[in-house]
């Protein structure tokens, strides 16, 4: 099953992938309201830039580790 597990570690590359752009989206975010602290409301980007990090972040981890779960678990069926 050698085409399963790399098909499985591409998956998992895509999704990392994804997640970084995301979570670079979120920083900017932090970033844009830590440089505008001198306006009312500045903290509401960075709370949303830091629950979506983490929220994006927990999501990969759940999605990576499961996964890799699944290239770990051999078939019973040999075919």
């Amino acid at each position: 099953m050698p085409l399963k597990d790399i098909i499985l570690w591409c998956l998992i590359i895509a999704c990392g992938m994804i997640t970084v752009y995301l979570c670079f989206i979120s920083l900017v975010s932090i970033w844009i309201g830590i440089a505008h602290s001198n306006q009312p409301g500045w903290w509401i980007p960075v709370l949303t830039g830091t629950c979506f990090f983490i929220a994006v972040f927990f999501a990969f981890l759940r999605t990576a580790l499961y996964i890799s779960s699944h290239i770990k678990k051999k078939d019973i069926i040999i075919s």
